[in-house]
């Protein structure tokens, strides 16, 4: 069982290319300074690719369609991304050269690897490669067939919530019951691709030896990236088992607004719950220090887990909150978890008690 990433694209013609050659980039400004604005979305990308491994499904979404484009390859133990050029600050640190450039197909500016896109500055810094099957890639069905077998789980999941985003990572789960429904289909997209690109031979995989040896992060999503990018280093604190790595996962009912996201989720192959779409590990980070909201935020995940699942299912799950350092006033939580909620210091790595 793999977990995936789902796409979403605006353009047939697009789509039509990305299967052509087995690549995705996602369309964002570039980054031509030392760090990225804290305010930007470059860290919430990036920790969405850096949930990548290989052999992960990946699938697009557009107009109502879903179409299976291929596995994802490249690195198995680490994020499985390229780095295509220097329009990002870890491109210019991995000395990438730009090996897709999709310039011509919209307005080309001076600068390589960068162009305009309705009058604004866009490149490709992070690129996904993946492998077709000959007999699933292109083949589609309609979301609400997706949807429709999704209805049997009483609570909302990643997919359910993509609305407003350019990709999300999938649970195991969904990806297994979304790859079944595509591969039993015998509907194919059909649009066949005239553009020619081509492909340079100097490509760079990320590697974990790109990520600062610092600790000094710019918002919480860039904690995200570094832990997800490489998690063998925390890998010792959770139970024993292979994990598919998700983000920004909803653990939550179904609620009109503001549904409660956890930011890390890990999903457990050996011991699945909810045929994996209910998550082993639950993972809470703060950039600075933790306090007694944090730790209330995480109750609530854990509330809602003990009510859709059974007690055998509710005792696999584990909480932890990551942070640098802690000052959670005991008087001020729900402590009817506290023997489930773990707190880790990413500054003395070392586990830390409620004072």
């Amino acid at each position: 069982m793999n977990g995936g990433l789902f796409i979403t694209l605006y353009d047939d013609r697009t789509l039509a290319l990305y299967l052509k050659y087995g690549i995705y980039g996602f369309l964002m400004p570039p980054i031509m300074t030392a760090k990225p604005s804290p305010y930007s979305r470059h860290y919430c990308v990036l920790a969405d690719y850096a949930c990548s491994r290989q052999g992960a499904h990946i699938f697009f979404f557009l107009k109502r369609r879903i179409v299976y484009g291929g596995v994802v390859k490249g690195n198995v133990d680490i994020a499985s991304f390229y780095l295509n050029g220097k329009t990002s600050p870890l491109g210019r640190v991995a000395n990438a050269e730009l090996f897709w450039d999709e310039s011509k197909r919209y307005t080309p500016t001076e600068q390589a690897g960068i162009f305009k896109v309705r009058g604004k500055d866009r490149a490709q810094p992070f690129v996904l490669q993946f492998e077709k099957n000959d007999t699933v890639t292109g083949k589609q069905i309609s979301s609400d067939d997706l949807y429709f077998e999704l209805g049997k789980y009483p609570y909302p999941l990643p997919s359910n919530t993509i609305q407003g985003m350019g990709f999300c990572t999938l649970t195991p789960g969904e990806s297994a019951i979304a790859y079944k429904l595509l591969s039993q289909s015998n509907k194919n997209f059909d649009a066949v691709s005239d553009e020619t690109m081509i492909i340079g031979q100097h490509q760079q995989l990320f590697d974990s030896g790109y990520l600062p040896e610092d600790s000094v992060y710019q918002n919480e999503a860039h904690i995200e990236f570094s832990l997800l990018a490489d998690i063998d280093p925390i890998k010792h604190l959770f139970p024993k088992d292979d994990y598919i790595l998700c983000r920004q996962v909803p653990i939550s009912p179904f609620k009109p607004a503001n549904m409660d996201r956890a930011d890390i989720c890990l999903y457990g192959l050996s011991n699945r719950l909810g045929e994996g779409t209910i998550p082993n590990i639950i993972i809470e980070l703060k950039r600075d220090q933790a306090n007694f909201n944090a730790y209330n935020q995480v109750v609530r995940y854990l509330r809602w887990l003990e009510k859709i699942t059974n007690k055998d299912g509710f005792d696999k799950i584990q909480a932890y909150i990551i942070a640098p350092d802690f000052n959670i006033n005991k008087k001020k939580i729900d402590a009817r978890y506290i023997e489930k909620i773990k707190l880790y210091s990413i500054t003395s790595k070392d586990f830390q008690q409620i004072a």
